[in-house]
């Protein structure tokens, strides 16, 4: 079997094994550099096949993207290669957030919609998660709806918005699109220019991007989300960033503080299962955390492929889940399966769910 065909019997016959499913990997397909709109361009970053998005100035340019990112022949032979019997790929979001005019990044997005729509319509082995333009959320919410009805399993959203945070009330028309429509959400970091504080050593990877996704969990919880939409699927990467490891003194805060007691917002630790999680944690003692903390019922395998800091040991050595077979086969794919209704084709619900 290539390693571009889907496994008949990984696709829910009776007795078969449960499909492996990684969701968190990305894909930014080569056609959608040959359309980006107007007040942007794209160029051949010199010296490497790769392409990186340029802007005028002081956006500049971002770091490119290799052609792993850009082929799905290539990324599905990694995912191929680990076991992975599905992946989900979202945009790259600092691509997403290289436009900083609403109308411009609302185009870029359904470029790329379109785009990921073409590329893995017909693999078998691929879905696709929505890009979301983070500066307007009406327009985030029009994006959605567009794409729930082209074959969009979800959606992925930038952890940090290029103004505000995820506590801004323009974006409650994405999270009423979201739970209408029943999508779940990836919140994922991005940069398109790194602060320069956090350039050196590549620490806007290392520490910028956990951090980020504390932030939206905190503007999330602090502006009342999931008391709003306790329906809203929400999927950290990264394993919740620094939320599970510190919401003891997000909880004190919300508790003690006087502009935050006044809000009278549920405990942060109360809601720690509202979140669902992804596995990127690169060592077993925080992911096992994790998997105690929240239950396994609330972790998904993901890997960040294909990037350098690619995470696939739950996919390459699942034993190190520490998990008996039925929790195992729940993390590397039956809770994916249950969350983006994955049981049928691209763009037909999950079991007759509407």
């Amino acid at each position: 079997m290539s390693a571009s065909s889907p496994d008949p019997a990984r696709d829910g016959a009776p007795g078969a094994a449960p499909r492996v499913i990684d969701v968190h990997s990305h894909l930014m397909p080569e056609r959608a550099f040959e359309r980006v709109p107007r007040g942007m361009r794209a160029e051949r970053a010199g010296g490497a096949d790769e392409i990186r998005l340029v802007l005028p100035p002081p956006r500049g340019a971002g770091r490119g993207a290799p052609p792993d990112l850009r082929r799905l022949e290539l990324h599905r032979g990694l995912q191929a290669a680990r076991g992975v019997d599905l992946s989900l790929v979202g945009p790259w979001i600092d691509m997403v957030k290289a436009p900083n005019d609403a109308a411009v990044q609302q185009d870029w997005c359904r470029v790329l919609n379109e785009e990921l729509t073409a590329a893995t319509g017909s693999s078998g082995h691929t879905r696709w998660l929505a890009a979301l333009p983070d500066l307007d959320g009406a327009r985030a919410a029009e994006e959605l709806e567009r794409a729930a009805g082209t074959g969009a399993a979800g959606g992925m959203l930038a952890a940090n918005p290029e103004h505000g945070t995820l506590a801004r009330g323009d974006l409650e028309w994405l999270w009423r699109a979201a739970v209408r429509l029943r999508m779940p959400l990836v919140v994922h970091p991005g940069e398109f220019q790194p602060p320069p504080r956090l350039g050196e050593h590549f620490m806007v990877n290392l520490v910028g991007n956990p951090f980020e996704t504390s932030l939206a969990v905190g503007s999330l919880l602090a502006a009342g989300v999931p008391e709003r939409h306790p329906e809203l699927a929400v999927v950290l990467v990264h394993g919740g960033g620094f939320f599970p490891y510190q919401y003891g003194r997000v909880a004190a805060g919300f508790a003690r503080w006087p502009r935050l007691r006044e809000l009278e917002r549920r405990s942060p630790a109360e809601l720690l299962r509202w979140f669902h999680y992804d596995t990127v944690l690169f060592d077993d003692p925080p992911l096992r955390y994790l998997l105690d903390l929240v239950g396994d019922d609330r972790v998904l395998a993901g890997s960040d492929c294909p990037f350098t800091m690619t995470d696939a040991s739950p996919f390459e050595a699942p034993e190190r889940l520490g998990l008996g077979p039925e929790a195992r086969d729940r993390v590397l794919g039956g809770n994916a399966a249950r969350l983006f209704r994955l049981h049928g084709p691209a763009g037909v619900p999950a079991d007759g769910e509407v």
